[in-house]
């Protein structure tokens, strides 16, 4: 693989997971037919809950962190995570931004020790919640690791701990009660806006955007029913409530984005980590952005791919899906704080030898490392082409065939072409 361009080379780690089958079944689906599951087997040895966790009283920091399950909406499974630890470590627990540089069994080893805990809730509850969700709603307020006491039903089992959108999790079990030990640590927009029971959803989370709230923090507050107003708020699952997130502010930052001039070269940007690589294309054009995704299972691996023009999106991306929503809000970050529009087209390119299902916050992270290196810049289309096509392992014409932003591009005439 050619990462000639790439200024953090990928290390040759021996991966902890490498089979394909591994990236469909996400530890749940006995697709291989291997019992015990070897994923499940490798958490709980990283999670090594058998020494820190005895009986069924949980006393730890939660990062904070809380998890809404998808399965059986309109009710759900939800509950705040806790490992048996405290201190500064349990911070880093939610913190996707800080891990890029750690290997894929550090990153487990992080995650796999938060205990999910869980009951059984109707997503209205949140207009009015009993003891348990307002304490689970008070944690998820807080900034920073906040000290906890549950008391579980049953000893924790690792049954999915994967997912392709969440950030992983450790093993889970029913809970009997919950409580703060100390009071959170609430920022005050924070306050200010989940206070206010007129305020619409959509407004909240761009406000608390605009003010440098850390994005994982605004999930949380959606998910757990703490933003919109008092009668529309209800429980979000945490892998809709993270695509939601990127969706809203990026459809902010694409409105005040059209309203900029052009950039006037092309930009190329690239970056790798944890078996995924990400190259960014900015095209002096107006807006238009493309996703295009590979699995390298092969020479010619497929590419899929969602796109959208000008006036941005009004249907799901349904075959980028997540990753989709994830790479374009850094795209807007970026072109919002150099104050221009442009074309962009996203590669990404997902190895499975190096890969485990860590949640689409790895795109949305490495996207945004390598937006903050200074870009190669190029007069012509087909010299940033090829600049591109050094970062990855699949034939650039695998990608430029199926992409309909680049083949709108070629066929486009614009003004400037008029003087070169």
């Amino acid at each position: 693989m050619s990462q000639s361009r790439l200024e953090h080379t990928p290390k040759k780690d021996t991966p902890s997971f490498n089979d394909r089958v591994c990236a469909k079944c996400m530890g749940h689906r006995s697709l291989c037919g291997v019992n015990p599951c070897p994923l499940l087997m490798r958490a709980k040895s990283l999670a090594n809950l058998d020494t820190s966790l005895t009986g069924l009283d949980l006393i730890g920091s939660s990062p904070p962190s809380v998890f809404v399950g998808s399965y059986g909406y309109p009710k759900v499974l939800m509950g705040p995570l806790v490992p048996p630890i405290r201190g500064k470590e349990a911070e880093l627990m939610e913190r996707p931004d800080l891990w890029l540089s750690k290997s894929l069994d550090q990153i487990l080893s992080i995650r796999f020790k938060l205990v999910r805990t869980k009951s059984r809730l109707a997503i209205q509850e949140a207009i009015d919640p009993s003891r348990l969700l307002h304490d689970t709603q008070t944690l998820a307020l807080s900034e920073k690791p906040t000290d906890s006491d549950a008391t579980l039903l049953k000893r924790p089992q690792f049954t999915s701990v994967f997912s392709d959108r969440t950030l992983p999790i450790g093993p889970s079990a029913p809970l009997h009660k919950f409580r703060l030990e100390d009071n959170p640590s609430v920022p005050r927009k924070v306050d200010k806006v989940t206070s206010d029971t007129d305020y619409k959803a959509v407004l909240g989370v761009i406000d608390l955007f605009d003010e440098g709230i850390q994005q994982e923090h605004i999930t949380r507050l959606l998910s757990v029913g703490l933003l919109g107003q008092k009668k529309s708020r209800k429980l979000v699952p945490t892998e809709w409530s993270i695509t939601a997130v990127d969706d809203i502010v990026g459809k902010e930052l694409h409105r005040r984005v059209l309203r900029m001039p052009w950039i006037n070269d092309f930009y190329v940007f690239g970056d790798y980590a944890l078996g995924n690589t990400v190259v960014i294309l900015f095209m002096p054009r107006a807006w238009q952005f493309e996703a295009l995704e590979c699995w390298l299972y092969g020479k010619n691996s497929n590419v899929i791919s969602d796109h959208e023009f000008s006036k941005g999106r009004t249907t799901y991306a349904k075959d980028v899906v997540g990753a989709y929503y994830a790479t374009r809000l850094p795209a807007l970050e970026y072109l919002t704080r150099i104050r221009r529009q442009a074309g962009v087209l996203v590669f990404m390119e997902v190895n499975p030898e190096k890969w485990v299902p860590l949640g689409v916050w790895r795109f949305r992270e490495i996207a945004r490392r390598a937006l903050t290196r200074k870009p190669r810049k190029y007069s012509t289309l087909d010299e940033a082409i090829t600049e591109v096509s050094n970062y990855l392992s699949n034939p650039i014409e695998n990608y430029l065939k199926v992409s309909s932003v680049y083949n709108e591009v070629r066929s486009q005439t614009v003004l400037t072409d008029f003087f070169e």
